[in-house]
């Protein structure tokens, strides 16, 4: 298990993590902002050179 902070990246774990920093994310936004949150976990992983 690593000691780094998921991303989140279904709907659940999204509006989680928005409610928890107090944000709110339109219904309208949630694609876009889900889209982006897998882009970037996608460049962490590249990163950590852990691709699939």
């Amino acid at each position: 298990m690593s000691d780094r902070p998921a991303i989140p990246l279904t709907l659940e774990e999204v509006a989680r993590a928005a409610d928890q920093r107090g944000l709110v994310v339109a219904p309208a936004c949630m694609a876009g902002v889900m889209t982006n949150l897998a882009l970037l976990a996608r460049h962490a992983e590249t990163l950590r050179g852990t691709t699939k």
